[in-house]
């Protein structure tokens, strides 16, 4: 099913705060194990930045592809490293995730994920990260 997705991060550390929003229509595929959302969203520059989405009964993949290239997992209570490829240099993802609450309507027309996690990038002090993440059938 075609699907507005809005993806909202608030990003904390000890000196600051920082939030980012991101929305894209995409499409929305249920095959029962697991549902995934494509979509795609604009960087600063205005190039197309692909997200694929993955959410599982014990795991969330988010997957990025274009002028920046992640795959980063999320699983509830445990550490996940993975890189992080940006046009200006490659860092390396330690992602410690607190909690994961996924939810959605009855018919499965929307649904609400929310990754709460911290991160580290390059073996610096770890930040705090909330994700939300919205979808609607359009």
């Amino acid at each position: 099913m075609s699907v507005k997705v809005t993806v909202k991060t608030d990003i904390t550390d000890d000196n600051a705060r920082e939030q980012m929003d991101v929305t894209g229509r995409g499409k929305c595929y249920d095959n029962g194990d697991s549902l995934v959302l494509i979509f795609n969203e604009k960087d600063e520059d205005g190039n197309s930045v692909k997200n694929m989405t993955t959410i599982t009964s014990d795991k969330v993949t988010i997957k990025r592809k274009g002028t920046v290239k992640m795959n980063q997992i999320f699983r509830e209570n445990r550490a996940t490293e993975s890189t992080y490829y940006h046009p200006y240099g490659t860092m390396h993802m330690e992602t410690k995730t607190n909690q994961i609450d996924f939810s959605r309507s009855g018919n499965g027309d929307e649904g609400r994920l929310l990754i709460s996690y911290s991160l580290s990038l390059n073996q610096q002090e770890p930040q705090r990260h909330k994700l939300t993440l919205t979808y609607e059938r359009e």
